[in-house]
């Protein structure tokens, strides 16, 4: 009796997580869109992820090698998986259907979006829905980023433009991160919002140590969108610094003549009592050698 109440408790439990995972998609859910454009780069990081964590279900896209499960699992290029709309692939895939895990936790965002790009490379009819994301702008393969200096107003700034139609179009609300190269890494400084024409300015702090002559590398790039624009600009606008150069220090590892004082002290002293002691044993064989002649003598 005790076995079947257990048997029909985890049965129970069993069905409800199934169909807790198979409800209804929410509108709002099916009509979200990628937060980028998919891109070949896109594709083939999705691919990645699809080999790690789909294929052992799903198979090869194309090749109905699925595995022989109830439900069976879709092949991502059926006609029957391929009419979801990218909102639904992404519900399912974050947060799971029927025997299939929910990913939401093992999966960043962007991993999930680059499967689905993945699987839409599969269908020649598919078309990408606008990318639409708050504050940020859709940045295509044709987008190109302008990193220059207002000597006027003494501002750093940014533009960002796309192709369209042979004619350049700003590309406003992007977000560019500016960074400065050191030797370790990039150093983050400030980042800004680009206008309605595509331009964004940035305020660079005054002490910011440069080379010999001054000069700063910079480097603007954008974030919030797999398809990153950089540039670059090398201005006079740092602190002059003279650079310390470790030959230049006494030290442990430097040259003989930039080694620390009391280290040249002590090795001197090390020579000088290697060369007394020395002496001090040729003294004593000497006596030594005289004390035999005597006692030869005798």
């Amino acid at each position: 009796m005790r076995f079947n109440i257990l048997s029909t408790l985890i049965v129970v439990t069993f069905a409800s997580n199934i169909l807790a995972q198979t409800a209804t998609i929410p509108d709002n859910a099916k009509a979200i869109t990628a937060p980028f454009v998919f891109s070949p780069e896109s594709k083939d990081k999705g691919d990645q992820v699809y080999q790690t964590n789909c294929k052992s279900c799903h198979g090869d896209p194309g090749k109905a090698n699925y595995a022989k499960l109830v439900p069976i699992p879709k092949d991502p290029t059926s006609a029957e998986y391929q009419k979801n709309s990218d909102g639904e692939m992404f519900f399912i895939l974050s947060n799971g259907k029927g025997l299939m895990p929910n990913f939401a936790n093992t999966l960043t965002e962007e991993q999930r979006w680059n499967v689905i790009s993945y699987i839409r490379s599969f269908n020649k009819d598919y078309k990408q829905p606008p990318v639409k994301v708050a504050g940020e702008a859709a940045k295509t393969e044709t987008a190109k980023m302008v990193l220059g200096y207002d000597i006027n107003n003494k501002k750093l700034w940014a533009m960002i433009t796309d192709s369209v139609s042979g004619a350049k179009k700003p590309l406003p609300n992007v977000t560019i991160k500016l960074f400065i190269k050191r030797t370790f890494g990039n150093l983050p400084i400030t980042q800004a919002v680009t206008s309605n024409l595509g331009v964004a300015y940035f305020d660079l702090p005054k002490d910011i140590p440069g080379d010999s002559n001054g000069n700063l590398l910079l480097i603007a790039r954008t974030i919030g969108s797999s398809n990153e624009l950089t540039s670059t600009l090398n201005e006079k606008l740092g602190v002059i610094t003279k650079p310390k150069l470790l030959l230049d220090q006494r030290a442990w590892w430097s040259v003989n003549k930039m080694a620390p004082i009391w280290l040249t002290l002590l090795y001197l002293s090390g020579i000088v009592g290697i060369g007394v002691t020395i002496l001090y044993i040729l003294l004593q064989l000497r006596k030594i050698r005289k004390i035999n002649q005597k006692t030869t003598e005798t």
